[in-house]
């Protein structure tokens, strides 16, 4: 499926998703962590984020409280990688180029399930 588009678009494609998992992941854990936590992963998401938000906030709505900045800038991402990325090939490929990188994520995660199944022997 990749190959029906052009390899930037693609590669622009991955790196606004990871972005936006990025900051959904530094939303869900400040829900349950505070700013100053000692968690490792939590100081290197808030390390990966807080340049992204910095750069943002002149697109930010001033009303947006702040521990939802991040989950605001990932829906903006999210409507970037679903309206304006697939305008780029044009308008007739606005429903083909939706959720690249989630659909070869779930084909990898598929693929690796059956291999297990296939050598543990289990219905293959």
């Amino acid at each position: 499926m990749i190959n029906n588009f052009p390899i930037w678009l693609v590669a622009l494609d991955y790196f606004l998703a990871c972005l936006m998992i990025i900051l959904l992941i530094n939303f869900i854990l400040s829900l349950f962590l505070s700013e100053v936590s000692n968690f490792v992963l939590y100081r290197f998401i808030i390390k990966l984020t807080h340049p992204i938000i910095n750069i943002t906030k002149k697109i930010t709505p001033s009303f947006i409280v702040q521990p939802l900045i991040p989950i605001y800038i990932a829906w903006l991402i999210f409507m970037i990688r679903i309206y304006v990325l697939p305008l780029l090939l044009g308008y007739s490929y606005m429903g083909k180029f939706a959720f690249i990188f989630e659909k070869d994520l779930i084909n990898q995660v598929k693929s690796i399930f059956l291999n297990i199944a296939i050598n543990l022997n289990y219905g293959m």
